[in-house]
């Protein structure tokens, strides 16, 4: 029989024995759903059926960096188990480990009853386990049909039409058979990305943000489509940032916090649990960070987002944005994650396209200018991982933000915001800590002298008490009568600090004002999906 190996658009067939799904009785699916259902705590669940999941002590590093940190995990056939967690948390890693993309470090990880640290992708794909992506890449020159036929090549020949059959029927894509993959719309392409998964005949199901992108009817429909997959007997592992999707199909969700589990439970014991709402949305008694006393003038905006759309190919991230921020004043942007944050930035910035809307910045239309002509004109953006030249020096990575290398009296404001820069000047940025490099990373957009500056996810990868330096840096360059957008994940922090709020949720405004006019419970309700 051939064995599979996907990569892209390319897949290598190898001879290889298939290894039969283990039928379980109705009664014994039944009687684990029921029991995982009533788990709240991260106690294996007492039942007869051995669990399709078991990670023991589970760690996963990237050179000096532990992306999941001894995790234990149990999931039993029949169930469907979220994942939720912030940024970094180790989500995506944890996945692609129960997918056979990448193999534990250490510990013991049995998916469908094999050792997973010697297993391969293509491997994992025969046994049982089909991963569904958040972007779908199918083979857009191909049918509808096409793309499945090609993911059935794992299951015996004898039962292959039955497959692709049962396949298209399940994801609503039987009457589109026949189209070509490439002219699909977003929900389409979503439905026949599961469709390839379950054309491996699969007893694990494995989502990675499939609801990303969508919204209103078209998310009530992949809700429904996830449920269908759920009920027709496929054990389903769910990895969601719309928090929907876990509150209406997830019996059971587990949190994770710096690739260690945080706890487990209902979507509702979940929600509610104090140290869930502490890593969405900061420790506010242990908060340090500064709070604006000073007044922002009532001058003319001077970066306007009007009628905002955005996204990246056929995912629609944004949808009618709109924002205004003035001269000295700090705009926080707040939303659970996938809410489209870092995509406001970058198409503020011109590093992603604007499919509709205009930016206005100082009275011009910048919506499809260039963006080193933006930079040029006084915006900076401070991205999401700092992405310093880690091999030239602090001194050398500064530079690189001025406008002129004869001018560098730029870098003097930048000196005495962060002193410790002058020593570090010949250091090696990319042997620096997390917070030095932020230090780099925020001197380089001021060596730019921007009048707009975009922080996105400051405090990512930095200690508590390096965060509230970080916050205290915002209010002073704020108080230079520098226009600020602070996209930040310690959000009662953001608070404390911020002029104006703007909330995201599934890509859309759902709040724009003063901090104070936006209550506890519906911050929770943005970031947790409950009251």
């Amino acid at each position: 029989m051939n064995e599979r190996s996907y990569n892209e658009d390319t897949f290598i067939f190898e001879n290889v024995s298939i290894f039969e799904n283990q039928a379980l009785t109705k009664e014994q699916v039944t009687m684990a759903r029921e029991t995982s259902s009533q788990a709240s705590t991260s106690e294996s669940i007492s039942t007869s059926v051995a669990p399709l999941v078991k990670a023991v002590d589970v760690t996963r590093r990237f050179g000096g960096v532990t992306a999941v940190s001894q995790v234990n995990l149990e999931v039993y056939p029949g169930e469907l188990v979220g994942i939720m967690g912030p940024n970094g948390a180790g989500k995506s890693t944890l996945l692609s480990l129960l997918s056979g993309t990448r193999r534990p470090s250490s510990g013991e990880l049995e998916v469908c009853g094999r050792d997973f640290s010697k297993i391969t992708h293509s491997d994992a794909a025969h046994i049982g386990v089909g991963l569904a992506h958040q972007i779908p890449k199918p083979f857009r020159k191909l049918t509808v049909r096409q793309n499945v036929e090609i993911a059935s090549y794992v299951v015996p020949r004898s039962r292959r039409k039955e497959v692709i059959q049962n396949a298209l029927e399940l994801t609503g894509l039987l009457g589109r058979a026949e189209k070509v993959a490439g002219s699909l719309g977003l929900l389409e392409l979503k439905r026949l990305e599961v469709a390839r998964v379950l054309a491996l005949d699969p007893q694990l199901v494995l989502l990675d943000e499939v609801a990303a992108g969508l919204n209103g009817s078209d998310l009530d429909e992949l809700i429904a489509l996830v449920r269908k997959v759920h009920e027709s007997g496929k054990t389903v592992i769910l990895v969601e940032h719309v928090q929907e999707v876990i509150h209406q199909l997830a019996q059971r969700v587990v949190v994770l916090e710096w690739g260690q589990k945080l706890l487990e439970g209902t979507p509702a014991e979940v929600s509610a649990d104090q140290r869930v709402i502490d890593i969405y949305l900061g420790d506010t008694e242990n908060s340090q960070a500064p709070t604006r006393t000073k007044a922002v003038e009532p001058n003319e905006p001077r970066l306007k987002v009007a009628n905002l759309d955005s996204g990246y190919g056929p995912v629609n991230v944004l949808k009618d944005v709109n924002l205004e921020v003035r001269p000295g004043e700090i705009l926080a942007v707040l939303g659970s994650n996938g809410a489209g944050k870092s995509t406001l930035a970058k198409t503020i910035e011109g590093l992603v396209k604007a499919k509709a809307g205009t930016i206005t910045f100082n009275g011009e239309n910048v919506t499809n200018a260039p963006v080193f002509k933006r930079m040029r004109s006084g915006m900076a953006l401070v991205p999401e991982g700092r992405r310093l030249f880690g091999e030239l020096s602090v001194k050398e990575n500064l530079h690189l933000g001025l406008k002129s290398a004869r001018h560098t009296e730029p870098l003097d404001k930048v000196y005495a915001l962060f002193p410790k820069l002058v020593e570090l000047s010949d250091r090696r940025a990319g042997a620096l800590s997390g917070g030095e490099q932020q230090m780099v990373a925020i001197g380089r957009a001021l060596a730019g002298e921007p009048e707009v500056i975009i922080f996105d996810e400051l405090s990512l990868g930095l200690a508590p008490i390096i965060v509230d330096r970080m916050l205290d840096a915002v209010a002073q360059i704020a108080d230079w009568g520098t226009s600020v957008i602070l996209i930040e994940q310690s959000v009662h922090k953001s608070l404390s600090l911020a002029d104006k709020i703007l909330v995201l949720r599934r890509g859309e405004v759902v709040f724009s004002g003063a901090p104070s006019d936006f209550t506890e419970e519906e911050l929770q309700s943005a970031y947790l999906g409950a009251s």
